[in-house]
């Protein structure tokens, strides 16, 4: 499908691939990796040919079959040409034959439904012609299917039947690039090139997005820093090293754990010729002057000479640099406590939207909580309000002696734009020892050697927030609130900021999309959804396998209402077996209705026992209620049935 041989490629003045080599095969399901700045981004827009002009191939070459489409995502877009477009549209654009058909359909529409029109006249009947001819090529073109796969689509990545018809510009920018993944995923290219895809998706959407993947067709390659979406989807692995690209026949740990094996065994090697020197270094310093054995000698000496030029020290890149955040007095046993918190914001309409209702919650020192829920549900305004930085209704109490450290979305705001990142962390330390860190923490977040003298004001957003994240590690806290800290950390950086965190010996609250970085770190569970708040005890995976287990058997409820279960009132026994008498055949099939019945009533109850319960559809709610009293009476009848059978 696409073959590279030999290629050199820079960015500017920067050689980022030096006669370096690799081939995606068809179904291939590549994994891209490699440190920031190795050149991931720019080797995929080589690929898409469609680079911003600043990348060269100054040598090698490139082989690529005819029946090759690329479909290429950037981690940067621009809609400035799509704003009015509707999301629908926006997709269904995917397929320019239809997506010109459909605006033909459309004009044609409207010049039909405009005021005045003679409905007798021919010029009447030749736009009905035109109208009909267009839906027919339309449908035979299988618009309208593709018009139900977008929608599929869509809903998947997050999307509300509502929004469909909103405008492009509308959407805020994490939206459009959901808007973008849809499209590409409509085109079906035989390549899809995937640069960063998990950065502005919560759970819902990356599971869909994951399992669309599994089950797609043609091959991928995608750069990600979620290690567990590349661990699901890829069977490939292509490193980005010391300029070059080194294969590796696994997902993202195969390749961790094989790239270990062949360091060692590089290093071994490398030991061992070491020794091999050494040894016929000695044999040519005992032996070089003695007649009999000069000949010897010299051979032993153009050896050695050999193994000197082809010997190479194995290069290792993954040095570790450990960093720990400064120790502060220990705050009282409860953290936070919050009581009928609430907060509402105003809408382009007039009316209030409300994002928290009614939400009690108890931190305790030490916990460890992950705070979860869809885009949009309100994780970032519930941090604000633990972070005391913004109005809210209710009651927010912080415990005793806690001294708190956050970073949120827009802590780069802060940043003074004229210093520089030394400056700037200088300013932040807040005694002589943390001074000295400085440098290594900067060195983990990616900033080392000169371009710690780069200004603030020249920095990307990405480096930026790591800055601002840079500058967390200095203060001494016992409270601490990340809100998304890994968006722009590769995986060694990440890696770095777990064990920091592993730690720490305060109370955390994050949020993160990442499933590694939260599995790696919490105890607790908090989720968003609805308004509401559902807190989970364990880990994040223990949290996803419940949430899960809940999200079926509210699906079964719906999907069989207006069935529903219940447990055994309280008070009554589990019946006992029957006797074996003429009864006992009936007693023993009225069990096995008992036990449907009370199995029924307990998924009925883990569905009515969810905090956003009541939040549902006044319908929904009641034909669960109603459903739920019948299946009471039914179980207390068949109660009474066993009785009587057991009489």
């Amino acid at each position: 499908m696409f073959d590279a041989r030999n290629i050199s490629l820079s960015a500017g003045t920067k050689e980022l691939l030096n006669n370096a080599s690799f081939r995606i095969g068809d179904k291939d399901r590549v994994g891209l990796v490699g440190l920031n700045g190795t050149g991931k981004s720019t080797l995929l827009r080589f690929i898409t040919a469609t680079g911003s002009g600043t990348e060269v191939i100054s040598s090698g070459e490139i082989t690529k079959s005819a029946s090759t489409t690329i479909g290429y995502l950037p981690q940067e877009i621009s809609f400035e040409d799509d704003l009015e477009t509707t999301a629908l549209h926006y997709a269904l654009q995917a397929n320019k034959k239809l997506n010109a058909i459909s605006e033909r359909i459309e004009r044609l529409q409207q010049e039909l439904e405009a005021p005045g029109q003679d409905h007798e006249s021919d010029a009447y009947h030749k736009l009905i012609e035109k109208f009909t001819e267009a839906s027919h090529e339309f449908e035979r073109l299988g618009g309208y299917t593709m018009e139900g796969e977008a929608e599929k689509i869509l809903t998947g990545l997050g999307f509300s039947r509502e929004s469909f018809h909103k405008k492009v510009r509308e959407f805020s920018g994490g939206w459009q690039m959901r808007l973008l993944i849809a499209k590409l995923l409509l085109q079906n290219p035989t390549l899809l090139l995937l640069d960063e895809p998990t950065n502005h998706l919560d759970i819902d959407s990356l599971r869909w997005l994951e399992n669309y993947l599994l089950n797609y067709d043609h091959s991928c390659v995608i750069v990600s820093h979620d290690r567990f979406f590349l661990d699901k989807i890829t069977t490939k692995t292509l490193e980005i090293n010391f300029r070059t690209i080194t294969e590796y026949k696994g997902n993202y740990s195969y390749y961790e754990k094989e790239k270990a094996e062949r360091f060692e065994l590089m290093m071994a090697r490398y030991e061992n010729d070491k020794k091999k020197i050494a040894h016929l270094q000695s044999f040519v310093d005992r032996f070089r002057y003695k007649a009999t054995k000069a000949r010897q000698a010299q051979s032993r000496l153009r050896q050695m000479q050999r193994l000197e030029e082809e010997l190479v020290a194995p290069e290792e890149d993954n040095s570790k640099i450990s960093f720990s955040f400064p120790k502060a007095n220990p705050s009282g046993r409860v953290v936070l406590r919050f009581s009928e918190i609430g907060k509402s914001y105003p809408t382009p309409d007039g009316s209030m939207k409300q994002i928290l209702r009614n939400i009690d919650l108890e931190v305790l020192r030490g916990d460890r909580i992950a705070v979860v829920g869809s885009n949009g549900a309100g994780k970032t305004t519930f941090c604000r309000i633990v972070a005391g930085n913004l109005e809210h209704e209710g009651t927010r109490t912080l415990g005793h002696n806690v001294s708190m450290s956050y970073f949120g979305q827009h802590q780069t705001e802060e940043l003074e734009t004229s210093n520089t990142i030394l400056e700037e962390m200088l300013q932040a330390a807040p005694d002589a020892a943390s001074q000295r860190r400085i440098r290594d923490i900067l060195g983990c977040f990616l900033f080392s050697g000169d371009s710690v003298e780069k200004k603030i004001g020249v920095l990307s957003g990405g480096e930026k927030s790591r800055v601002a994240l840079a500058k967390i590690l200095l203060q001494a806290s016992n409270l601490l609130i990340m809100d998304e800290p890994t968006n722009h950390l590769d995986m060694r950086s990440k890696e770095m900021l777990i064990d920091a965190l592993e730690n720490y010996d305060g109370t955390m609250l994050l949020v993160s999309h990442d499933r590694y970085f939260l599995d790696s770190l919490v105890n607790k569970v908090v989720e968003i959804r609805n308004g509401s708040l559902q807190l989970y005890l364990g880990s994040y995976g223990e949290y996803l396998q419940k949430s899960e287990k809940n999200r079926k058997a509210e699906e079964e409820v719906q999907a069989t209402a207006p069935s529903v279960t219940t447990q055994k009132k309280a008070g009554k026994q589990t019946p006992a077996q029957p006797k074996a008498n003429s009864n006992g055949r009936k007693a023993e099939s009225i069990e096995k209705k008992i036990a449907e019945l009370e199995l029924r009533k307990e998924k009925l109850e883990l569905v009515m026992g969810k905090n956003d319960f009541y939040q549902k559809p006044a319908e929904e709610t009641e034909t669960i209620l109603r459903e739920y009293g019948k299946v009471e009476q039914e179980l207390e009848r068949q109660y009474e049935l066993w009785e009587q059978a057991l009489a």
